[in-house]
């Protein structure tokens, strides 16, 4: 059975009498998990997992089935199963989320500089929508695609149905090269080319497809040929 705690020293009542940010990183684990294994309570092992990873970013990385220790269960943290782990990894797209909010402004040039911070120590390749309105606003942004270490792939049909329900009037694209090479491949320009063939017949504004990696950002037009590197300074282009 888990190792009991005191209850002053219960990560839950702790919170609640100091608030979350006197707590430390394991004990706002522990909250999520609930429960330790036998022998081992719920801080100490929300410490294993920590050291194991080593930063909450490394954590927000992996795969759900990776720290249920379904893909290797000998690396795997004995106690982890898959319920804990969806627990966190939603826990820790909320705080993306959130963050996200925080840094929103009202410009397509401060959201491909912030996609751009974002994306840029992703080892997995994910593609990024920006939809715009009227007014070069953006109202929205979203992760279309959560791709392998070797490419993402994009659903565009489902692309062009959430730019007509948004009823956006322009959109942009951002994905990123885990390796930081923004050199876009065959694959990158086919689908610069497609999504901006689907765009025109919607008759909705397309500025740009980017590749982002390594802290700069490089942009696609529609007609497949690239624009100037920018580093963290992604300034949008009509095309």
């Amino acid at each position: 059975m888990a190792l009991e705690m005191n209850a002053s020293e219960r990560p839950r009542e702790r919170l609640v009498t100091r608030g979350p940010e006197a707590l430390k990183t394991e004990e706002l684990l522990a909250i999520l998990f609930g429960t330790g294994r036998e022998g081992c309570n719920v801080i100490e092992m929300s410490r294993e997992l920590l050291n194991k990873y080593g930063s909450l970013k490394n954590l927000s990385r992996a795969h759900a089935l990776e720290l249920a220790g379904r893909s290797c269960p000998r690396d795997s943290v004995k106690g982890i199963g898959l319920a804990k782990a969806v627990t966190l990894l939603a826990a820790l797209e909320l705080g993306r989320r959130a963050t996200s909010e925080e840094g929103r402004h009202d410009d397509l040039k401060s959201r491909l500089d912030f996609w751009t911070m974002q994306l840029s120590a992703d080892e997995r390749e994910f593609i990024i929508a920006i939809y715009l309105d009227r007014k070069d606003v953006p109202i929205a942004d979203e992760r279309l695609s959560f791709g392998g270490v070797d490419g993402a792939v994009l659903d565009a049909p489902y692309l062009m149905r959430r730019a007509v329900r948004l009823n956006c009037a322009a959109l942009a694209l951002v994905h990123n090269h885990p390796d930081g090479d923004l050199t876009p491949s065959d694959d990158d320009l086919f689908l610069s080319r497609s999504v901006a063939q689907m765009l025109h017949v919607l008759q909705i504004g397309y500025y740009g497809h980017y590749i982002a990696g390594g802290g700069r950002i490089r942009r696609i037009c529609g007609d497949g040929s690239t624009g100037k590197d920018l580093v963290l300074n992604a300034a949008a282009v009509k095309p």
